[in-house]
C-alpha cells in the first residue's frame, strides 16, 4: 500500500491505540483527539480512510458518522466503525459504512481490512481548491459506477453564460466568487430536492455535475436557476445592473453588451433506458453547452435518446427547453452544426501562420532568478485579435489542432534561438499532438541551435485523464530524448496524484486557481504543502503559477514552493521580457 494514502483514526482506548500503532507501521496514519475541531480536521486533511470508535468521545462516534456522511464532499470518504457488539444495532448508518469490526476481534483482522479497504477506494476526493468539492477525475469515476449499476440516472451539467466578460469587467477574484456562491446553491438545493446519494463535482472553471435518481433532475435544475437568479444581481454594481448589461470588448475587439449571467443545466438521460457509455455522455454535454450560449436568461435542456424500434433507423434524439422563470417549456430539434466568423477567422490565421510567440519569466523564487520562460502562443492578425482559448478551441473543432500546434512550437522555437543556455523553454502540447508518433518525429526540427535538454514539454491535467496509457508512453519516448516534462495545472482536480507518480514528471505546475488569494487561505495552502511533499517523493520540481500579489509571492515562497510565474514578476513580452524590481 502506497505510504501516502492517508488515514485519520478517532480511538481514545489505549491498548487499541498502540495495537494499531504498530499494525499500520507501513502506513501514513494520525490519531484525532476529541478536543479537536473533528469535521473540520477531516475536512482540512482529507483522509483517505476514517476508522471510529463507536465509544470516540463518550459515546458520539456514530453521531459524528452520520455528520460526516450528511456531507456534501465528505460523504466520500470510507469509514470503519469500531463496534461494542457484533451485530450492530443501528442498522440506519449500513448505506454509510463500508465496514464494521466488532472490537472483540484480533486487530490483525482489521489492518487487513483497513488494507483492502484502501486498496478498493478509487475515489480519491480530488477536491477542487476553490469549492472543496471532488473534482474531473471523481466526477468520472461516480458515472462509471451510476453506468456499471444498469439504473435509471441523470447527469446535469451546469454551466454559468458570460462569465469571461464578468472576469474582464471585475476581476477573476470576483468572478471566484459567484463560482463559489454557485457550488453553495447546488448543495443547498441537493439537501432540499435531492437525495443522499446524489454526488456533486467541480469540473473546474464553472462547470458543475450532478449525478442524480432519473425523477429528481428536473426538480433540481428548476430550484438551482430560481436560486441563481434570485441572487446573482448582488454580485453587480448598481449602475450594472440598473443598465441590465456590461459593456466589454468581444473576440473581435468590438464593444459589446453583455447581459446579467444566467445559469444553465443539461440534463442527459435515456426514456426508460440507463445511460452505458461515459464518453456518449460527454459529446452530448459538449454539444448542449454550446446550444445553450444561444438562449435567452437562465434555462435547462432535457435530453433525450430515444431508441427505436426498427433496427434500420437510427438513433432518435431530441430536446426540451424549459425557462422556469419565463415560459413553459418547448420541444426543438438539436442544433445544427453551422459555419461561423469565428471559424472563418481562424483559418485566416492558420493558413497565414500569423502566429506569435510571448514569453512569460519562470524564476527560481528563493535565488530569485530566472530560470526559464514559458512560450505563450498568440495571434497577430492586423484585422482580427483572438483569445489563445478560442483559438485552440475552433482548432480542435475543426479538425486542425495537431497543425495548430505544430506551428506554435516552430513559431516558439524560432524566436527562441537566442535563449540563453542555462535558460529552459517550455513549451504547451495538447493531446492530441503528443499522442502522435508522426507529428512527434517532426515538432522539434526547427529547434536548431536549442538542445533537447533546454526543451521542457507541458501537458495538462485534463489530458492525463482522457487517455493515459498513450501519454505514459509518448513522455517516456520524450524523456528518452532528453526533453523534461511537466504536468500543468495540477491541483485543479482532473486526476490522482498516483497517475502523476507514474508518469514521473520533472516539474509539476500548481493550478493558478490554488494559488489565488493562497496567503488568506489556509485549505490552500495545507493543499500546497502536501503537494510539495507529494513532489519531493518523486524527484519533481514544484512552480506555481499566476503569482500576482506581493502576498501570494511570500506565501508559496515560505510553504516551500521552488519556482513562480506571474504578473508579479512580469507579464509575457516578446524575447524576453525583463523581471519586476519588486522582488
Amino acid at each position: 500500500m502506497e505510504a501516502y494514502h492517508k488515514i485519520l483514526l478517532l480511538i481514545e482506548h489505549p491498548s487499541l491505540k498502540n495495537s494499531l500503532s504498530k499494525g499500520l507501521s507501513g502506513f501514513q496514519y494520525h490519531f484525532l483527539a476529541p478536543t479537536e475541531d473533528i469535521l473540520q480536521k477531516v475536512f482540512d486533511e482529507v483522509p483517505h480512510l476514517l476508522v471510529i470508535d463507536e465509544d470516540f468521545n463518550h459515546g458520539e462516534g456514530r453521531k459524528l458518522v452520520s455528520q460526516i456522511k450528511e456531507d456534501l464532499v465528505l460523504k466520500f470518504i470510507p469509514v470503519i466503525l469500531l463496534t461494542n457488539n457484533k451485530v450492530p444495532e443501528h442498522q440506519e448508518l449500513d448505506k454509510y459504512l463500508k465496514f464494521y469490526y466488532s472490537k472483540e476481534h484480533n486487530v490483525e483482522i482489521l489492518v487487513h481490512h483497513i488494507d483492502q479497504t484502501l486498496e478498493e477506494n478509487v475515489n480519491e476526493l480530488d477536491l477542487n481548491p476553490l469549492t472543496n468539492l471532488p473534482g474531473s477525475r471523481s466526477s468520472v469515476l461516480k458515472i462509471e459506477h451510476a453506468i456499471r449499476a444498469k439504473k435509471l440516472f441523470a447527469v446535469c451539467c451546469v454551466d454559468l453564460s458570460d462569465l469571461d466578460a464578468y472576469n474582464n469587467a471585475y476581476g477573476d477574484a470576483r468572478g471566484d466568487q459567484v463560482i463559489v456562491r454557485l457550488s453553495k446553491i447546488i448543495g443547498e438545493v441537493l439537501k432540499m430536492k435531492g437525495s443522499p446519494d446524489d454526488f456533486l463535482g467541480h469540473l473546474g472553471g464553472d462547470n458543475f455535475i450532478i449525478v442524480t435518481a432519473y425523477d429528481l433532475a428536473v426538480p433540481i435544475s428548476e430550484a438551482i436557476i430560481h436560486d441563481f437568479d434570485a441572487e446573482i444581481h448582488k454580485f453587480y454594481d448598481p449602475t450594472d445592473i440598473k443598465n441590465g448589461y456590461l459593456l466589454q470588448r468581444n473576440n473581435e475587439g468590438v464593444l459589446a453588451h453583455y447581459p446579467i449571467m444566467c445559469v444553465s443545466v443539461m440534463i442527459i438521460h435515456d426514456d426508460n433506458e440507463p445511460l452505458v457509455e461515459i464518453s456518449e455522455i460527454g459529446r452530448i454535454a459538449g454539444t448542449l453547452k454550446k446550444y445553450t450560449k444561444t438562449l435567452p436568461g437562465s434555462c435547462y435542456i432535457k435530453y433525450r435518446h430515444r431508441p427505436q424500434t426498427d433496427g434500420n433507423v437510427k438513433v432518435g434524439e431530441s430536446l426540451e427547453v424549459r425557462f422556469p422563470s419565463k415560459m413553459k417549456s418547448v420541444n426543438v430539434k438539436t442544433p445544427a452544426q453551422t459555419p461561423d466568423k469565428q471559424s472563418v477567422f481562424f483559418n485566416a490565421i492558420l493558413d497565414g501562420q500569423k502566429i506569435e510567440t510571448a514569453y512569460q519569466p519562470i524564476l527560481d523564487l528563493n535565488m530569485k532568478k530566472v530560470i526559464g520562460y514559458e512560450a505563450l502562443t498568440r495571434s497577430h492578425s492586423v484585422d482580427f485579435t483572438m483569445q489563445p482559448a478560442l483559438l485552440f478551441s475552433i482548432a480542435r473543432e475543426s479538425g486542425k489542432i495537431k497543425e495548430l500546434d505544430k506551428l506554435c512550437v516552430e513559431v516558439a522555437l524560432m524566436s527562441a534561438q537566442k535563449l540563453e543556455p542555462d535558460k529552459k523553454i517550455f513549451i504547451n502540447l495538447n493531446l492530441e499532438t503528443l499522442i502522435d508518433p508522426e507529428i512527434m518525429k517532426e515538432i522539434f526540427l526547427k529547434r536548431n541551435a536549442i538542445p533537447f535538454d533546454n526543451i521542457v514539454i507541458e501537458l495538462t491535467e485534463q489530458s492525463i485523464l482522457r487517455s493515459f496509457e498513450k501519454v505514459r508512453d509518448a513522455l517516456f519516448e520524450l524523456k528518452e530524448q532528453g526533453v523534461s516534462v511537466a504536468i500543468d495545472d495540477v491541483g485543479g482536480g482532473a486526476v490522482s496524484l498516483r497517475d502523476v507518480a507514474i508518469l514521473k514528471p520533472d516539474y509539476i505546475k500548481f493550478d493558478r486557481s490554488l494559488i489565488r488569494q493562497i496567503d488568506s487561505n489556509h485549505t490552500k495552502q495545507q493543499i500546497v504543502l502536501s503537494m510539495i511533499l507529494f513532489a519531493n517523493g518523486i524527484h519533481a520540481v514544484t512552480t506555481a503559477e499566476g503569482i500576482e500579489t506581493k502576498e501570494e509571492f511570500n506565501t508559496v515562497q515560505s510553504l516551500g514552493v521552488s519556482l513562480g510565474q506571474g504578473f508579479y514578476f512580469a507579464r509575457p513580452g516578446k524575447p524576453f521580457p525583463k523581471v519586476s524590481d519588486l522582488i
